[in-house]
């Protein structure tokens, strides 16, 4: 006698639960691959502001200042001078930079990439938005031929208490330094108040108040000075919206990094030298020679690294 064999068939709560397990590894591989779609833009992003800083070092050892920012209202599909400098060297104004009114020599642009050999797409982040250069505009003047403290250069302007630094490691701001000179920025996934590539207008801004610190919202165009301080957010780790991705530098750490000693002078050798200045590694002689019998003897300094004389012949025998 023949037996009739059934199939078993599913039941709707097993069907849910193959169903549930199925998105649930869709939703694992879709977050996975997102992360690191993210993470692969970081890093094009952490990539480019090191090749944008060796290029503004290799650009200062051969021209002896920064260069100033470039417009950020530029296009790069329809603007023959996009990522050219803004202005004259020391002055850095015109459409497109920003200006501080915390520190009257902060100005803020995009990163001025035909000026450092560099093609266009470095003007940009690992997600399409303008990378920001800020930097004090008296160190965009070139040194002189003989110092010249009256007048503000990369060699002699004051490089202290200029841009401060903060991070928020904890959900309380601290200082890491307030000698930065200058800052590139780039504003992350979430592009709050970015310039995206091909747009001359600023995104909106975040609403978080640390994102607001690095963006030039508050800022007039060309040289009418603005609502900006000398503040700048490099991390906000207990921040589920700060994504911004900052590198600055001090005067010098450009001078370390890039070998540039040679921009540094030493000030006022003193009376018996007629208050000479001189540059990194050169020697200056008194005006007068010692006395007889060592009449063929100066007094003699030189110049040492960061502005400090050093004594060859401190006195007369």
């Amino acid at each position: 006698m023949n037996k009739k064999v059934f199939k078993k068939a599913y039941s709707l709560i097993e069907l849910s639960i193959v169903i549930l397990i199925i998105s649930i590894l869709i939703t694992g591989a879709l977050t996975v691959s997102v992360g690191s779609v993210n993470n692969a833009k970081i890093k094009n992003t952490n990539d480019r502001l090191q090749q944008v800083y060796k290029a503004l070092g290799n650009f200062l050892v051969a021209n002896k200042r920064m260069p100033c920012p470039a417009s950020l209202k530029k296009i790069k599909t329809t603007d023959s001078d996009y990522g050219a400098e803004v202005g004259s060297q020391g002055a850095c104004s015109g459409s497109g930079v920003y200006q501080s009114t915390t520190s009257a020599n902060l100005v803020y642009g995009m990163v001025p990439v035909r000026m450092l050999g560099l093609g266009n797409d470095m003007a940009e982040d690992g997600f399409e938005n303008k990378i920001a250069y800020v930097v004090d505009k008296n160190f965009t003047k070139a040194i002189e031929a003989t110092p010249n403290f009256g007048t503000a250069t990369f060699g002699t302007a004051t490089f202290t208490s200029i841009m401060t630094i903060n991070e928020k490691p904890a959900g309380v701001s601290q200082a890491v330094t307030d000698d930065a000179i200058m800052v590139l920025i780039s504003y992350g996934a979430n592009k709050s108040g970015a310039f995206n590539t091909n747009s001359s207008s600023q995104n909106t801004r975040s609403s978080d108040l640390d994102e607001q610190d690095n963006d030039a919202t508050s800022f007039n165009d060309g040289s009418n000075q603005a609502a900006f301080n000398n503040v700048i957010m490099a991390s906000a780790g207990n921040s589920d919206v700060f994504d911004d991705i900052v590198l600055f530098k001090r005067r010098n750490d450009l001078v370390e990094d890039f070998k540039a000693m040679f921009l540094i002078p030493c000030q006022d050798a003193g009376a018996a030298f007629a208050n000479a200045n001189a540059y990194y590694g050169k020697i200056v002689y008194a005006t007068s020679s010692c006395t007889t019998p060592n009449e063929d003897k100066r007094l003699t300094k030189k110049c040492e690294a960061y502005g400090s004389w050093s004594d060859i012949v401190a006195a007369c025998p």
